[in-house]
């Protein structure tokens, strides 16, 4: 009898990044701060497959400029212990990229089914939309889930 697959109902949304996102500068900014690293999700216990987002962008002061996007880069701890150089781009795995308007509206955007191996993981999170973010209200989520055979 062949395997079917369903999903596993996933792990409640769960903050990961909230005040770090907060102004966060423009990348192609002269100034620093335009990528903001958050704290060490472990995945060696419960090993997880896959990852969902929610990205919220707040109202901006200045429309933000077209093509202009946010990317999340993923980093992972192979040993269990040592990362990279985590505010480093360079350093990390491209993860997720949202696209966003040339407007200064809020925005809630998604992107599930993104695979994570069963190791721990930091995400960087870069601003790439030609405008500092809001001084407020913008966050990162994530939930993690998997799926079985049956």
């Amino acid at each position: 009898m062949p395997t079917t697959f369903q999903w596993i109902a996933p792990e409640s949304l769960s903050s990961y990044l909230t005040t770090e996102l907060n102004s966060l500068a423009d990348s192609t900014s002269d100034t620093t701060g335009f990528s903001a690293v958050g704290a060490e999700i472990a995945n060696e216990t419960n090993l997880y497959q896959y990852i969902n987002l929610e990205l919220v962008i707040a109202t901006q002061g200045a429309a933000r400029s077209a093509g202009g996007f946010v990317t999340v880069y993923i980093n992972y701890a192979a040993d269990g212990t040592t990362y990279d150089d985590t505010s480093n781009k360079a350093f990390t795995e491209l993860l997720a990229v949202f696209p966003l308007d040339a407007a200064t509206t809020a925005r809630r955007l998604t992107k599930t089914n993104l695979p994570i191996p069963p190791i721990d993981f930091k995400m960087l999170v870069l601003n790439d939309t030609g405008q500092a973010l809001a001084a407020t209200g913008n966050t990162l989520k994530y939930r993690r889930h998997n799926e079985q055979g049956v």
